[in-house]
């Protein structure tokens, strides 16, 4: 499978009788009895709830999937150990700069696996598997378990990322949250087909910088002043790419780190296993 096939990212789902289709093939089984049922209207507006953010987790694995491409392509990733590795595999004969490289570079392949259980897209496709059964008796864990991701991706992770590309000195733009009507929407419409998934889902969005939140309603989340626009993220530093932003390290050693130590965000580090 291509990475496109592997998430199901802009297309929307085709019902069948027999089962839910995307992208040509069917990726749910319907049980007998759902069709004339409960079934295929409530998996469609439980399904509505992942096809509303899936260009947000895109925007996310296309920015940590760019990063990881100007990381292996800068000439230190020789230097550090193939695949996913722990600090305590990372040689012990590079200098403080090269090991926050090896350990940048290790935890962006993490993020864009496609079977790290760490990685986004793992994550996300966690119940691509589950019948339509399934998915209707576990609805609230199923958007519960959507919307922890969505939080996932867009906090600790995304803090992540933005350590790193600050780091490298690489210009990163986060992605706009679906807006909040829309999110109201969606929200309603799943709570209308179905009644158990009340209470599942809140409004997420931006709050002062780049910080995520989520509040229970569009009223809550005016008055708390979160927005559905991404602001800019502030460039404490001059943006540079990463060839020579590397380069820098190698020649003045731990220059990228410790040369504006009031401006400069930590080194990156291993994230936790």
């Amino acid at each position: 499978m291509t990475r496109g096939e592997q998430v199901f990212l802009g297309e929307c789902p085709i019902i069948r009788p027999e089962g839910i289709y995307y992208g040509g093939r069917r990726v749910i089984a319907l049980a007998p009895g759902l069709v004339d049922g409960v079934g295929v209207g409530d998996v469609g507006d439980l399904l509505a709830y992942r096809q509303e953010w899936e260009p947000f987790i895109k925007a996310h694995l296309d920015l940590w999937r760019d990063m990881n491409t100007r990381f292996e392509n800068a000439p230190l990733a020789a230097k550090c150990p193939p695949g996913i590795f722990t600090a305590a595999q990372i040689p012990k004969t590079l200098n403080p700069a090269e090991v926050s490289f090896c350990a940048a570079l290790s935890t962006t392949r993490m993020m864009v696996s496609d079977t790290d259980p760490r990685g986004i897209l793992p994550r996300w496709n966690a119940w691509k598997d589950k019948s339509s059964a399934d998915i209707l008796i576990g609805a609230s864990a199923f958007l519960s378990w959507l919307q922890s991701v969505v939080l996932q991706v867009a906090g600790t992770d995304k803090d992540r990322l933005v350590t790193i590309a600050q780091w490298a000195q690489v210009p990163i733009q986060l992605p706009d949250v679906p807006t909040f009507s829309t999110q109201q929407d969606v929200i309603a419409r799943i709570q209308g087909a179905y009644v158990a998934t009340k209470g599942a889902l809140g409004i997420i969005g931006y709050g002062a910088g780049e910080t995520i939140k989520m509040t229970s309603d569009v009223g809550q989340a005016v008055a708390q002043g979160l927005s559905d626009t991404a602001r800019q993220l502030p460039q404490t530093t001059r943006w540079i790419g990463i060839a020579v932003a590397v380069t820098a390290v190698v020649v003045a050693g731990a220059l990228i780190v410790y040369y504006k130590p009031r401006k400069q965000p930590p080194a990156p580090t291993l994230a936790p296993t």
